[in-house]
């Protein structure tokens, strides 16, 4: 094979390494991601089985008394570098409160079920969130998003309830509803533009730094050895191998810990 033949091979391949993660953050760096979801109302399908994780935050959401709904999913086309990014969820709900508490499992490599989201919807469809990840201050508007950084609901559900009892208190009125459906809506109507943001500035910031990383990794060999080198095209396809494999193992390490911080948690409740 001539160093031409190499060079354009090399090129070709390059072309697909970057592009599986180039081309989605392009799209959504230009605005064009997509939320969607969608479940069905299923009582019978949250209870636990082989799940410890999931079988950790069950326990606390029906001691903090809510009632099985059914199962759900949320998926972002083009977010950032990933095509899809989908995750399971598992919706419950209290009448006497009027409001919901939805569990989250990341996608793999994470693998876990963590993130819990305690959710009022309002008449007006503005729609109040808050969630176990981090600690957050309550913004303006018709959604509202706070949150606190904890492994115990009972704390994430006194900060929304106070809220909630404030923004009642202030003229909101609770949707009774009480479905399935009319969370996914909400969810829907103001998840969507929040995640087509975010996506956009996930995708510009990997563009950008994988661009300049690329770029001045790649000066050095185009200098030395000329721009049609196979060297070159070589240089960028190790370089976005170790990329997503970093990537990758970087997010499965953040599973491994959850579940880890999970297990602790569950043995000290015994």
């Amino acid at each position: 094979m001539s160093d031409t033949t190499l060079t354009v091979v090399l090129w070709g391949l390059a072309a697909l390494v970057l592009g599986w993660t180039w081309l989605p953050a392009l799209i959504s760096g230009l605005g064009g991601a997509r939320y969607a979801n969608g479940g069905t109302e299923d009582p019978a399908a949250l209870e636990p089985a082989d799940e410890p994780d999931y079988t950790f935050w069950h326990r606390q959401v029906a001691a903090l008394g809510y009632e099985a709904l059914g199962p759900a999913w949320m998926r972002i086309t083009f977010h950032g570098p990933q095509w899809r990014y989908e995750t399971q969820v598992r919706v419950f709900y209290s009448r006497v409160k009027h409001a919901y508490v939805f569990l989250q499992k990341q996608p793999r490599p994470m693998d876990v079920w963590w993130l819990t989201m305690f959710a009022t919807v309002w008449q007006d469809g503005a729609i109040l969130l808050t969630s176990n990840a981090v600690d957050e201050r309550a913004g303006d508007g018709d959604f509202v998003i706070q949150g606190v950084e904890s492994m115990d609901l009972a704390a994430v559900e006194a900060l929304h309830l106070s809220k909630h009892a404030n923004l009642q208190a202030a003229g909101k009125r609770p949707d009774s509803d009480g479905g399935l459906e009319t969370l996914l809506k909400a969810t829907d109507r103001h998840s969507g533009p929040s995640a087509r943001q975010v996506a956009l500035r996930m995708g510009q910031a990997y563009l950008a730094t994988h661009g300049v990383v690329h770029f001045f990794l790649s000066l050095p060999a185009a200098i030395l050895l000329g721009p049609d080198h196979w060297a070159l095209p070589l240089g960028n396809v190790v370089l976005g191998v170790l990329f997503s494999v970093s990537d990758y193992l970087a997010k499965w390490r953040a599973g491994a810990f959850m579940q880890t911080q999970v297990h602790r948690r569950a043995a000290e409740s015994v």
